[in-house]
């Protein structure tokens, strides 16, 4: 009886003071999980707890303890050490399940969250209730996947509260992947971090989690963010395992049937085409190498491989990303430099009704369509007609194109690999491919074979820095004008002017030159090429148009 006492007047005694400032990791459970057993991996592995007495609250608590070992780093010690002590502990784990509202809540302790089954819970749940509720101008740290040559993450964060304009986001290729802020209502938390969980800091009491958990579902089933963070719907790469077997099955469909109009392979990694004869495909010896790769060529390759007539081949997506291999050629004797899952190497888009997947490198990602139709209009009126540039030669590499103009016009410049000191610069830069006059413009040509996205942002980002350092730059224009002069070229070396003096942005016109097969019947280019190759040739030349140059991307036919 007196324990009960105690335990009641300890309870008021709680309810009377200040909330102490917590962090807690909070997830919210799929809606079709109704117990906690349904989120548990191994239900039997976690003892459950009751509820004190009182409290009104639906849920449970489910506690465990991993398996004692000793940290992997003793081993190394005991090479230098003979008396080290026994260094063993166990690390407890804790789940707290809370109903609220018509939902279940899941608090994690410890390393709680490796309880649970990883499809148990909602995916960007902390993300976005944390957008719904954050203050615009009270942001903190942002979690930024960028599209660039090489897909970039980073995280910015300042120290203390500031508006979204401080940490310098492209809303055009930045995609959120997690976000620090504090909630317009301080009611709610002091801080917010959100990603799958939704971690709150601020002052939380023990009996007031229900209620709080039933404010917080309200916010994420809200679309506020909408008003400030619209731009974090561009791009979402995809991690809802359903829908990605959903996606992967549609894929399936469409190579079985061999209707993949908008679908191509390409190394998932940069190449180096002058090391590269070619690929080779399951099954194929060296004397099969194809010089670039092709979908229906390696389709035909796995036939053969599985001794099947090629209507008939039948395969599953695990075949795909674990049994079937594109090798790389790095001789003419077949030696081999390294292999590619030919899923990695799919690139792919399919157009849905809510949205537009792409598989790039071997990830879904989820697009809205709004933004493909906005970057498609950008890209669209860059289209140029360049008679001057002849046809490329089948396995023609850039290099030896290149070369081809420049030895048969005398209105070419080489620059191709020349690089130019460029004073703003930590190294050297390359200035184009070639150099010509078209009209009163000078013309910047940067020539590159069409493989995947990365290869032509590097194209695209070559293009932005070379007009930078022309624009601005004495000791580059100086150096340019010097390479020039070498080979004999008197026009272009009488058009680039005096060094000391800035050209006219007007005059400066730069053109990427993409060498790629022939055109698929009702293809319309550029807007044919892959869709982050069109989202970072809309940026490159929003730059260069910011700087006055014109800009204009032509195909290079194959013949």
């Amino acid at each position: 009886m007196k324990m009960t006492k105690t335990k009641t007047k300890t309870k008021k005694r709680h309810s009377q003071e200040k909330a102490r400032t917590r962090n807690l990791t909070l997830l919210l459970l799929r809606d079709g999980v109704t117990s906690p057993v349904e989120a548990l991996k191994t239900p039997n592995e976690a003892r459950e707890h009751p509820w004190a007495a009182g409290l009104g609250m639906r849920g449970g608590l489910f506690l465990a303890t991993t398996t004692p070992n000793p940290p992997r780093w003793v081993d190394f010690l005991e090479e230098g050490f003979s008396d080290l002590p026994t260094l063993e502990g166990s690390a407890p784990l804790g789940v707290l399940f809370i109903h609220a509202d018509t939902r279940l809540f899941a608090l994690t302790f410890g390393h709680g969250r490796h309880l649970l089954k990883p499809d148990s819970y909602e995916l960007d749940f902390g993300l976005k209730v944390t957008l719904n509720t954050a203050d615009a101008s009270k942001l903190r740290s942002l979690d930024l996947r960028t599209f660039e040559e090489l897909t970039v993450h980073t995280r910015r964060q300042v120290s203390r509260a500031s508006p979204l304009t401080t940490f310098n986001v492209d809303v055009s290729r930045d995609m959120l992947r997690a976000f620090t802020g504090e909630p317009r209502d301080s009611t709610l938390a002091k801080r917010f971090t959100g990603k799958d969980a939704l971690v709150i800091n601020g002052p939380v009491r023990f009996s007031e989690l229900a209620e709080k958990c039933t404010r917080i579902l309200k916010e994420f089933q809200s679309d506020e963010y909408k008003k400030d963070f619209a731009w974090v719907d561009n791009i979402k790469a995809i991690r809802d395992r359903a829908v990605v077997d959903r996606l992967d099955a549609r894929v399936l469909k469409m190579l079985t049937e061999r209707s993949f109009d908008n679908a191509h392979l390409a190394p998932p990694d940069m190449v180096e085409w002058t090391e590269v004869p070619g690929f080779l495909y399951p099954g194929e010896q060296h004397r099969n190498i194809h010089p670039d790769m092709d979908l229906t060529e390696c389709l035909d390759a796995i036939a053969r491989f599985e001794q099947a007539a090629p209507d008939e081949l039948t395969f599953t997506v695990e075949d795909l990303k674990k049994r079937y291999k594109v090798r790389v050629v790095m001789d003419e004797q077949g030696r081999e430099r390294e292999h590619w899952a030919v899923y990695d190497c799919l690139v792919l888009e399919l157009d849905a009704k809510d949205a537009f997947h792409v598989l790039s490198g071997g990830q879904w990602f989820r697009i809205e369509k709004d933004f493909v139709g906005a970057i498609k209009a950008r890209v669209a009126p860059l289209a140029r007609e360049m008679p001057k540039l002849p046809y490329a030669q089948v396995n023609q590499i850039e290099g030896d194109y290149n070369q081809s103009i420049h030895q048969g016009s005398k209105s070419f410049a080489l620059l191709d690999e020349k690089l130019v000191r460029c004073a703003r610069a930590h190294t050297s830069i390359e200035p184009c491919d070639l150099l010509t006059e078209e009209g009163p413009n000078l013309q910047f040509i940067h020539v590159k074979r069409k493989t995947r996205s990365s290869t032509l942002s590097h194209l695209f980002a070559q293009g932005v820095v070379s007009a930078q350092a022309f624009l601005g730059d004495t000791t580059f224009r100086k150096e340019l004008k010097q390479a020039v002069s070498k080979q004999g070229r008197p026009n272009l070396v009488r058009r680039l002017g005096d060094p000391s003096k800035r050209p006219a942005s007007d005059a400066c016109e730069v053109i990427f030159a993409v060498i790629a097969g022939a055109p698929k019947r009702g293809e319309t280019w550029p807007l044919s090429l892959p869709f982050f190759s069109l989202l970072n040739l809309s940026n490159a030349a929003e730059r260069l148009q910011d700087l006055g140059c014109k800009v204009g991307i032509c195909r290079v036919d194959i013949r």
